[in-house]
Parts: structure tokens; C-alpha cells; sequence
């Protein structure tokens, strides 16, 4: 058994305690509980049907403590059937001719054991057989579902008495019944019957039939299993509680204080045999009220123990709701706190993006008024020979009004808005400079420079340039030369507009 676990152990106990397996034969049930998967109820229902699953007959019989606890029935080891040739009317005569004397011989030492059994008790317990079974062994019905097998008990016995629902029943097998009373703490009565025997039907009509004994078993909540010797799993019972005479009727009850068995279901009254109502009430109430103390402190304890199992139970699902309810205030407060965290990062981010922008747009602004200044050259009079210059008006959204010259066939429309745009960097008098593009001047003065186009950025313009007589938009064209442009050239009047500003002003080029 060492290479058990516990839980295998604890059925291994379970099934070797109900059915009183052997001690010597412990390998037998371990085998049985291994064919069977480790299902103690699926084993059980084998053993009573089928037998032990390998019987060891020459193991001693296990001795039932006291009070002796109830054992399972075991059935015989099915032997398989052989059909041999039919034999001829010669040899059957000849055979029945030979067996005859056996036969009446046997049966003259069955009638002989039964009549010394009534006279000497002890001595069917000695021998292990017992006359009032002998019969019934003969007349077992094939095996057949525990719940079947009650079901047609009940329906037998209400015909008999004539009766409906004169007494309750447990409807299912031997073994369920059992575990029932062990788990709910109640009275177990077995009532073993037998066709063969004359008092069979009066004890049912006259004494099962009364009303007394039905109330007295249902004040005192017991559980009623019935069963016919001549199906197999009643058979079993009644050689598992020595029964020998009938009717019989076994009060079975919980014992904790047996060693052996800790948990054994013992029996606490047989009677058997005919006896009236009131004899037989007399006798069940001596076992139960001899045995209901016992049972009404355990049933107590356990009470007491599902209590406090309760209590604790009621205690862990009060914490871990508590710990449920912590969890999601530190979750909704986690959960805050990111999106408070998210919100000022992403806030940060664009705040940063607004500096950036703004300070590639200064950038910008400084490159380009860079590039404004060297392309202007001071001159005085008119403009040299062949130079067409557009004299253009600019009012500026500060209200004052500045009057400059530009190249019309060498700057374009997007020079004009580039010297509104850096005007506050060039404050260029208003007639002293004129724009003008040479080469020579343009590279000194690029080469010169420190301020460098931003990468990755492109400028937008926050206003706009509008011509007012008529009203017309001058649109950002780098590629239109000024004298292109009949409203510029070759005098033109301009307005500065601001644009409403949006969080496009710039783009970065990818």
C-alpha cells in the first residue's frame, strides 16, 4: 500500500470497511478498485453483482467487531456454462436410476440439519449455513439493477397487503441505503422476506400493514430498505447479517466508537421470525431510544461543525470580497492616475511640438531674412538701365504703411511675402533699399551667414496679402515673377490680413 496516495487509501478503506473484504486478501481489493477505475460506488455495485473480482477461499472469514459492523453481501463467483450433447432417453433413465438414492438422501440430511438448527442455534453460526437460506439460494432471480429490484419489492408488497403507501420504502439498492443513514445520522431497518415461509404474508398484512408501526417510522425519520431472498443482493444481506429465520428486520444505526471501524454502520436489534405489531414497536423503540443519544450528539457536533464551516466560510467571502473591493479601488485609482498621466504626457508632447515649431519657424524666419538682405543693394535715383522695378505699397496689420521696391522680373510673388514676414528682422528704411540680385553679392553674403534652413520643415504664412481695388488674394506662388502679376506690377497696393491661426501652421516633411 505504499505506493498508494491518500485519496486512493481513503477509498481503499471505504470499500474494504462496507464490504469486510479479507485481511490477508488486500491485494484483491486493490485490483478490484483498480478494474474499476478508483470508483467506490462503481466497485461496490460490481462486488454485490459479480463477486469478488479474485476470491481467496482459502482466506479466514473476517470476524465482525462488537457492535459487529454491517458488511456488504458478497455474490459467488459466477462459473461459466457449458452446453454438453443432449444425452439419450437410454442413459437418462440410466442416470435417474443411479442419482435417485443420492437425491433422497440429500434430502433427508437437509431436513435432518434444518430440524437440528431450530433445536441448536449456535449451530448454523459454527457451520456457516443456514437452513432459511438454503431455499432461497436455490429460487435467486438473475442479478439485476438495485433500483429494479426495489421497485418491483414495493410493487410486490403493496399488492399483497392492498394496499398504496402504507409504508415508505427506500427506492434503491442495499449499499445506497447504508451510505444514506451513515451521512445523514438516521436509522437504517432492514426487512429481509422470504416466499418459502408461511408468515411471510400475515406479518405484512396484520403487522407491517398497521398504522401504527407506519407513523412510529416516520416520526422517528427512518429509513425503510425491504428486499426478497430470492433476488441476489438481498440474498447476500441476509448472510451478511446471519439471518436465520423470517420475516427479519435489522436496525442499523452509525457507531463512531467502534476502533476498527471509526465510521462503521453496526447493528443494534435483530428480530425475526413472526411477532405482532405492538411487540414489534416495543422492540424498535428499546434499539432507538438505546441508540438515539449517541446519534443526537454526533448530529450535534456535526451541527456545530457546519456551523463554524459556515461562519468561516461567511468570514473568507466577507475578506475576500473586502480584498475584491480594495483591488478595485487601487485598479480604478491606477486606472486614474495612467490616464491623468497619459493626459499631461501627451499634453507635454504637444506643448514640446508647439516649441519645436515655433522655434524651426524662428529659425526659418532668420534664414530667410538673411536671404532677404543679401539680395538688397542701395542705390540712388533711378534704377540702372534695362532693371525692371515695381514700386509696391504694403500696410502692414500694425497700421503703418511702408513703400518698397522690388526686382519684377527676377522676384517672385513668395519674395513679397517673405519680407512681410521678416520685415520686423530687416527694418529696411522705407525708400533707401531696393532688392536687387547679383550673383557675386548673393554668394558673399550666403557664405557669410550663420543662420542655416531648418530641415524637415516648411513654412506657412499667418497672413495673407489682398489687393483692394479690386479685392483680390494674392496667393503664395514662388514660381510667378512679380511682373507677372498685373495688380503688382507696375505699382501695386497690398493689405495684410492675419489668418486665424490653427495648430497646422507648420508641417514637417518626411
Amino acid at each position: 500500500m505504499e505506493y498508494l496516495d491518500p485519496l486512493q487509501v481513503e477509498t481503499l478503506q471505504q470499500f474494504i470497511t462496507i464490504t469486510s473484504w479479507p485481511e490477508n486478501d488486500i491485494e484483491g481489493a486493490i485490483q478490484m478498485l483498480t478494474v474499476c477505475q478508483w470508483n467506490v460506488e462503481l466497485a461496490l455495485t460490481r462486488y454485490f453483482d459479480e463477486g469478488p473480482l479474485r476470491p481467496n477461499p482459502n482466506g479466514p472469514p473476517p470476524r465482525p467487531p462488537t457492535p459487529p459492523p454491517i458488511i456488504a453481501p458478497r455474490l459467488p463467483t459466477p462459473t461459466p456454462r457449458t452446453i454438453a450433447p443432449r444425452p439419450s432417453f437410454v442413459t437418462s433413465a440410466i442416470t435417474s436410476i443411479i442419482l435417485f438414492p443420492l437425491s433422497v438422501v440429500s434430502k433427508l440430511a437437509h431436513s435432518a440439519y434444518y430440524i437440528f438448527a431450530m433445536l441448536f442455534p449456535f449451530l448454523p453460526r459454527l457451520t456457516g449455513l443456514y437452513p432459511a437460506n438454503l431455499g432461497a439460494a436455490r429460487s435467486q432471480r438473475r442479478s439485476i439493477n438495485p433500483r429494479d429490484t426495489a421497485a418491483r419489492f414495493i410493487r410486490d408488497f403493496e399488492e399483497e397487503v392492498g394496499k398504496s403507501d402504507v409504508l415508505t420504502f427506500f427506492e434503491g439498492g442495499y449499499t445506497q441505503a447504508l451510505d444514506q443513514a451513515k451521512r445523514e445520522l438516521r436509522f437504517l431497518i432492514v426487512l429481509l422476506q422470504s416466499d418459502e415461509h408461511d408468515d411471510t404474508t400475515k406479518f405484512n398484512k396484520e403487522v407491517l400493514a398497521d398504522p401504527d408501526v407506519a407513523k412510529f417510522i416516520k416520526e422517528h425519520d427512518i429509513i425503510l430498505w425491504g428486499g426478497n431472498v430470492r433476488e441476489s443482493e438481498a440474498y447476500q444481506v441476509a448472510n451478511a447479517l446471519s439471518c436465520t429465520r423470517y420475516p427479519f428486520l435489522g436496525v442499523i444505526a452509525h457507531t463512531p466508537a467502534s476502533t476498527s471501524h471509526p465510521s462503521a454502520m453496526s447493528i443494534h436489534a435483530r428480530l425475526q421470525g413472526y411477532m405482532s405489531a405492538s411487540s414489534l414497536l416495543a422492540n424498535l423503540n428499546t434499539a432507538i431510544s438505546r441508540h438515539e443519544p449517541t446519534l443526537g450528539r454526533i448530529r450535534a457536533e456535526r451541527s456545530e461543525q457546519e456551523a463554524a464551516r459556515e461562519i468561516r466560510a461567511a468570514q473568507d467571502s466577507a475578506y475576500e470580497a473586502s480584498l475584491a473591493a480594495d483591488r478595485e479601488r487601487e485598479r480604478v485609482r491606477e486606472e486614474q492616475e495612467r490616464i491623468e498621466r497619459e493626459r499631461a504626457e501627451e499634453q507635454e508632447y504637444i506643448e514640446q511640438e508647439k516649441r519645436d515649431l515655433e522655434t524651426r519657424r524662428e529659425a526659418y524666419k532668420k534664414w530667410r531674412a538673411a536671404q532677404i538682405k543679401s539680395q538688397m543693394v542701395e542705390f540712388v535715383g533711378a534704377p540702372p538701365p534695362g532693371v525692371k522695378v515695381a514700386r509696391i505699397s504694403i500696410r502692414l496689420t500694425s497700421g503703418d504703411r511702408i513703400v518698397t521696391r522690388f526686382l519684377a522680373d527676377k522676384q517672385s510673388i513668395e519674395d513679397v511675402y517673405g519680407f512681410v514676414e521678416c520685415y520686423d528682422l530687416l527694418h529696411p528704411p522705407a525708400e533707401s533699399l531696393t532688392p536687387h540680385l547679383l550673383a557675386e553679392s548673393t554668394t558673399s553674403a550666403a557664405s557669410a551667414s550663420p543662420a542655416e534652413k531648418p530641415e524637415n520643415y516648411t513654412h506657412t504664412y499667418k497672413f495673407n496679402l489682398v489687393s483692394p481695388m479690386p479685392r483680390f488674394v494674392l496667393p503664395v506662388d514662388s514660381n510667378k515673377l512679380i511682373c507677372d502679376e498685373k495688380t503688382l506690377w507696375p505699382n501695386g497696393s497690398l493689405i495684410v490680413e492675419e489668418v486665424e491661426e490653427s495648430d497646422g501652421d507648420g508641417e514637417v516633411e518626411h
